[in-house]
């Protein structure tokens, strides 16, 4: 949980998931000087020379517990209800059952591709021979192992990841239409000090984006692991030269494009 705060991914749900479990821990698990400063603080509570108000005060406390909890077991039931689909219907994900929101239903991913799917853009100055854009984490070449990226995603690698879910055309022209605008920044001559973008790709593919290509196009593939990880570890020791990945191609995304005269996106004649 802790490395997962620190990436910065969704890091106020592992501070939830951290809150409740340390309460499950038993004492002798917590350091003399943690335990020490606990017992003062519950001495210094109890023996207060104005213990009717103390007692006052947890009275009062223990009621408002007791309504919360109320209050919160009966918002709950909708909640309940829909988490084991009591109805009948799907499981709805990141939705409210009252007007004033107190308890919903989360879910950080409700649900999660059972395949991988990458958005491989490649470019050609003469419409037959490609090359393949490097993102700084995302797969591309299957001899790129996996990486480790923290505390925060990759922008692109991140943004593009969402065009692997099906119907990939469908997410393209919905809510990731920035990858037309990427394209035509790659098939723009510009000077290098007006192009900020290329540091959003890996260091392999800014060298071949020093001079802008023709065309560019994106491929949809369907990527898996090459192997299990002890298979691997085995061809590295062997000396082998690595294949993290296998991958089979899926469907042309964007066709060949390039820029017209006008500065704007057409599809190429190649």
């Amino acid at each position: 949980m802790i490395n997962i705060i620190i990436s910065g991914n969704f890091a106020f749900l592992n501070h939830l998931t951290i809150i409740p479990a340390l309460a499950c821990l038993d004492d002798e698990c917590y350091p003399g000087w943690l335990k020490t400063f606990v017992r003062r603080k519950h001495l210094a509570f109890h023996h207060n020379p104005n213990e009717n108000s103390g007692k006052s005060f947890l009275s009062f406390r223990n009621a408002v517990d007791l309504v919360l909890f109320a209050l919160v077991t009966s918002l709950s039931v909708p909640v309940v209800s829909n988490l084991l689909q009591i109805s009948g219907k799907h499981q709805a994900m990141n939705a409210s059952f009252h007007s004033l929101r107190l308890v919903n239903t989360y879910g950080a991913f409700g649900s999660v591709g059972e395949k991988r799917y990458e958005a491989i853009i490649s470019v050609s100055n003469d419409g037959r021979n490609w090359t393949e854009i490097e993102f700084p984490c995302k797969p591309g070449s299957i001899q790129r192992r996996p990486c480790f990226c923290a505390p925060y995603h990759y922008r692109l690698d991140w943004n593009i990841w969402f065009i692997g879910f099906k119907p990939h055309q469908s997410m393209l022209q919905r809510r990731e239409n920035w990858l037309f605008r990427l394209i035509q920044k790659i098939l723009t001559d510009e000077e290098e000090s007006s192009r900020p973008w290329m540091a959003l790709l890996d260091a392999s593919s800014v060298e071949s984006l020093q001079q802008s290509p023709k065309f560019a196009k994106v491929d949809m593939y369907h990527y898996e692991m090459a192997g299990s990880l002890w298979v691997m570890a085995a061809n590295w020791f062997e000396g082998k030269a690595p294949v993290w990945w296998k991958r089979r191609y899926e469907e042309p995304l964007i066709k060949p494009v390039t820029v017209d005269p006008s500065g704007h996106l057409a599809y190429a004649i190649i």
